[in-house]
């Protein structure tokens, strides 16, 4: 299990754990067909904290892939990865 740390100017960094790499690798983009110009426009965004916004990461051989809650990146282990490991696992969360 890692430990998250906060620094002093207030991010978390991940201590004794799994790391993404600087440079993830890069997949094709999807375009937004759904979103329409009213939306664009009046974009906007927030700082958020841990407790609002919950990350895991799924970081089991370069996976990479975000869930809402360590128990989804436990499903998504067992369907995907034919794994039930529990390490490997970034988030800000715990």
């Amino acid at each position: 299990m890692s430990t998250t740390a906060v620094t002093s100017i207030g991010t978390t960094t991940t201590v004794g754990g799994p790391r993404l790499p600087s440079v993830l690798k890069s997949r094709p983009a999807t375009q937004d067909t759904t979103a329409t110009l009213a939306e664009i426009e009046a974009g906007h965004g927030r700082v958020t904290f841990p407790a609002e916004t919950p990350i895991f990461i799924c970081a089991f051989q370069d996976c990479n892939r975000l869930f809402p809650s360590r128990e989804r990146v436990m499903l998504h282990r067992k369907r995907d990865h034919d794994s039930e490991d529990d390490k490997d696992i970034l988030t800000w969360n715990e």
